[in-house]
């Protein structure tokens, strides 16, 4: 009979995360996944199933705190506009304070792996499609109220915003200036209004 594995899952994803975080899957090695969860390797593979399956799961849970981030924006905001530019400002502390210049896990799964591993890149556009759905539902409204201009359809904009949202990120590796930030975040929000 197999012998059942303690210890603390969410613990042990999240020191997972911090080596794929810093080294990338590619460079993180299974050596570096035992030193830092300290468990022994048959115990990862009994657990998780793989390294990829490992990594898989860091970044569901990495997802499980980027999505907190949206649901503070969308239940604090009074109007579709706002909900947008809260969704952009709730990420400013991270990326101001992001000493260690380590970016978002997902962006930096996106550039590392969105082209190598089928099951990754479809959990990358599961992301990317429920994200645009959720840009296009606030745009929709917005239009809908007169907040937001119509000179692009809804879809149109949703992806113009993801992608705002996208270089952002991004952005944010390199500038931890809110002065820099803060007028990105202005200038997105201009071009919907």
């Amino acid at each position: 009979m197999p012998r059942i594995e303690e210890f603390d899952k969410e613990l042990v994803l999240q020191k997972a995360m911090n080596v794929f975080w810093e080294k990338g899957y590619n460079g993180t090695s299974m050596q570096d996944l035992v030193d830092a969860t300290a468990l022994n390797r048959s115990s990862i593979y009994n657990s998780f199933g793989s390294k990829l399956s490992l990594y898989q799961a860091t970044l569901q849970q990495y997802q499980k705190g980027g999505n907190a981030y949206f649901q503070r924006a969308l239940l604090k905001a009074k109007s579709p506009l706002e909900a947008i530019r809260l969704i952009f400002e709730g990420f400013l502390p991270e990326m101001v304070n992001d000493n260690d210049d380590m970016g978002c896990f997902v962006m930096n799964c996106t550039a590392e792996m969105g082209n190598q591993n089928l099951d990754v890149r479809k959990w990358l556009l599961n992301i990317q499609a429920n994200t645009l759905s959720m840009f296009q539902g606030l745009i929709e409204d917005g239009q809908e109220q007169g907040i937001i201009n119509k000179e692009q359809d809804s879809k149109s904009y949703a992806y113009y915003v993801f992608n705002a949202f996208q270089g952002f990120r991004m952005t944010g590796i390199l500038v931890k200036d809110l002065i820099v930030l803060q007028p990105l975040i202005n200038n997105i929000i201009k071009v919907l209004k």
